[in-house]
Protein backbone atom coordinates (compact mmCIF):
# COMPACT_ATOMS: atom_id res chain seq x y z
CA UNK A 1 0.00 0.00 0.00
CA UNK A 2 1.69 3.17 -1.20
CA UNK A 3 -0.97 5.85 -1.51
CA UNK A 4 -4.24 7.28 -0.21
CA UNK A 5 -6.07 5.59 -3.12
CA UNK A 6 -4.52 2.20 -2.29
CA UNK A 7 -5.62 2.61 1.33
CA UNK A 8 -9.19 3.51 0.39
CA UNK A 9 -9.38 0.49 -1.92
CA UNK A 10 -8.06 -1.73 0.91
CA UNK A 11 -10.56 -0.25 3.39
CA UNK A 12 -13.45 -1.24 1.12
CA UNK A 13 -12.07 -4.74 0.48
CA UNK A 14 -13.53 -7.95 1.85
CA UNK A 15 -10.09 -8.74 3.31
CA UNK A 16 -10.14 -5.61 5.47
CA UNK A 17 -13.76 -6.21 6.43
CA UNK A 18 -13.07 -9.81 7.46
CA UNK A 19 -9.57 -9.60 9.01
CA UNK A 20 -9.13 -6.13 10.52
CA UNK A 21 -10.73 -3.94 13.15
CA UNK A 22 -11.61 -0.54 11.71
CA UNK A 23 -12.35 2.51 13.82
CA UNK A 24 -12.23 6.26 13.64
CA UNK A 25 -11.13 8.99 16.00
CA UNK A 26 -13.83 11.59 16.39
CA UNK A 27 -13.63 15.31 17.21
CA UNK A 28 -13.62 14.47 20.95
CA UNK A 29 -10.49 12.28 20.55
CA UNK A 30 -12.54 9.13 21.14
CA UNK A 31 -11.91 5.93 19.23
CA UNK A 32 -15.16 4.51 17.84
CA UNK A 33 -15.22 1.07 16.21
CA UNK A 34 -17.22 0.49 13.05
CA UNK A 35 -19.67 -2.39 13.21
CA UNK A 36 -18.49 -5.11 10.87
CA UNK A 37 -21.46 -7.45 10.62
CA UNK A 38 -22.77 -6.40 7.19
CA UNK A 39 -20.28 -5.56 4.43
CA UNK A 40 -22.61 -3.12 2.65
CA UNK A 41 -23.34 -1.12 5.80
CA UNK A 42 -19.61 -1.19 6.59
CA UNK A 43 -18.71 0.10 3.11
CA UNK A 44 -21.32 2.83 3.45
CA UNK A 45 -19.83 3.99 6.76
CA UNK A 46 -16.30 3.93 5.32
CA UNK A 47 -17.41 5.98 2.32
CA UNK A 48 -19.18 8.51 4.58
CA UNK A 49 -16.06 8.87 6.76
CA UNK A 50 -13.76 9.20 3.75
CA UNK A 51 -15.93 11.75 1.96
CA UNK A 52 -16.55 13.91 5.04
CA UNK A 53 -12.83 14.28 5.72
CA UNK A 54 -13.57 15.05 9.37
CA UNK A 55 -12.27 11.97 11.18
CA UNK A 56 -9.07 9.97 11.38
CA UNK A 57 -9.52 6.34 10.28
CA UNK A 58 -7.57 3.57 12.03
CA UNK A 59 -7.09 -0.03 10.88
CA UNK A 60 -5.83 -2.62 13.37
CA UNK A 61 -4.56 -6.04 12.34
CA UNK A 62 -2.66 -5.18 9.15
CA UNK A 63 0.22 -7.35 10.40
CA UNK A 64 -1.80 -10.36 9.23
CA UNK A 65 -1.11 -9.27 5.65
CA UNK A 66 2.61 -8.81 6.32
CA UNK A 67 2.98 -12.10 8.21
CA UNK A 68 4.44 -10.44 11.28
CA UNK A 69 4.10 -12.60 14.39
CA UNK A 70 5.98 -10.50 16.93
CA UNK A 71 4.27 -7.13 16.65
CA UNK A 72 1.40 -5.09 15.35
CA UNK A 73 0.84 -2.80 12.40
CA UNK A 74 -1.85 -0.17 12.62
CA UNK A 75 -2.66 2.10 9.69
CA UNK A 76 -3.86 5.65 10.22
CA UNK A 77 -5.45 7.87 7.60
CA UNK A 78 -5.61 11.45 8.87
CA UNK A 79 -7.15 14.34 6.96
CA UNK A 80 -5.60 17.79 7.36
CA UNK A 81 -6.74 19.06 10.74
CA UNK A 82 -8.12 15.62 11.61
CA UNK A 83 -8.48 14.54 15.26
CA UNK A 84 -5.87 12.43 17.00
CA UNK A 85 -5.44 10.62 20.26
CA UNK A 86 -4.47 12.88 23.17
CA UNK A 87 -0.94 12.80 24.58
CA UNK A 88 -0.22 9.16 25.45
CA UNK A 89 2.51 6.53 25.65
CA UNK A 90 2.66 2.98 24.37
CA UNK A 91 3.86 -0.06 26.37
CA UNK A 92 6.09 -1.19 23.46
CA UNK A 93 8.54 0.51 21.13
CA UNK A 94 6.82 2.09 18.14
CA UNK A 95 8.04 3.02 14.69
CA UNK A 96 5.86 5.52 12.87
CA UNK A 97 6.33 5.51 9.10
CA UNK A 98 4.76 8.03 6.71
CA UNK A 99 3.49 6.28 3.57
CA UNK A 100 1.86 9.28 1.88
CA UNK A 101 1.50 12.94 2.83
CA UNK A 102 3.18 14.33 5.92
CA UNK A 103 2.86 13.87 9.67
CA UNK A 104 3.95 15.77 12.74
CA UNK A 105 4.67 13.93 16.00
CA UNK A 106 4.97 15.91 19.23
CA UNK A 107 7.09 14.62 22.12
CA UNK A 108 8.65 16.24 25.18
CA UNK A 109 11.51 17.35 22.88
CA UNK A 110 9.27 19.26 20.47
CA UNK A 111 7.62 18.62 17.11
CA UNK A 112 9.07 16.30 14.46
CA UNK A 113 7.85 16.69 10.90
CA UNK A 114 8.03 13.70 8.55
CA UNK A 115 7.25 13.31 4.85
CA UNK A 116 6.47 10.30 2.72
CA UNK A 117 9.15 7.61 3.16
CA UNK A 118 10.41 8.88 6.52
CA UNK A 119 10.00 7.17 9.89
CA UNK A 120 10.58 7.80 13.57
CA UNK A 121 11.37 5.48 16.46
CA UNK A 122 9.63 6.05 19.82
CA UNK A 123 10.78 4.08 22.85
CA UNK A 124 8.15 2.42 25.02
CA UNK A 125 6.79 4.86 27.58
CA UNK A 126 7.62 8.06 25.64
CA UNK A 127 4.62 10.38 25.66
CA UNK A 128 3.63 11.58 22.21
CA UNK A 129 0.76 12.67 20.04
CA UNK A 130 0.20 13.21 16.35
CA UNK A 131 -0.64 16.61 14.94
CA UNK A 132 -2.35 16.57 11.56
CA UNK A 133 -1.30 19.78 9.87
CA UNK A 134 -1.62 18.00 6.52
CA UNK A 135 -3.25 14.84 5.16
CA UNK A 136 -1.27 11.70 6.03
CA UNK A 137 -1.24 7.93 5.67
CA UNK A 138 0.97 6.31 8.30
CA UNK A 139 1.90 2.87 9.58
CA UNK A 140 2.45 2.45 13.31
CA UNK A 141 4.58 -0.62 14.06
CA UNK A 142 4.37 -1.86 17.65
CA UNK A 143 7.59 -3.84 18.08
CA UNK A 144 10.43 -4.49 20.48
CA UNK A 145 13.19 -4.55 17.84
CA UNK A 146 13.97 -1.30 15.99
CA UNK A 147 15.67 -3.26 13.18
CA UNK A 148 12.38 -4.95 12.28
CA UNK A 149 11.34 -2.08 10.01
CA UNK A 150 13.99 -3.08 7.45
CA UNK A 151 12.69 -6.63 7.15
CA UNK A 152 9.04 -5.49 7.05
CA UNK A 153 9.70 -3.09 4.18
CA UNK A 154 11.42 -5.83 2.13
CA UNK A 155 8.08 -7.67 1.97
CA UNK A 156 6.35 -4.88 -0.01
Amino acid sequence: MNSFDDFYEFLLSEDCFEKCLVSFIDEHQRQRYIEQTDIWAYRGKITDLWMSGDDTIKVEGYEQFKYISSGTIHIFYSPAGGPTFPLHSDPVNVIIEVIDGSKCIETFNGEYHMSSGQNMFLRAGVEHRAINYEKALTYSYGINDPNTLSSIRKDN
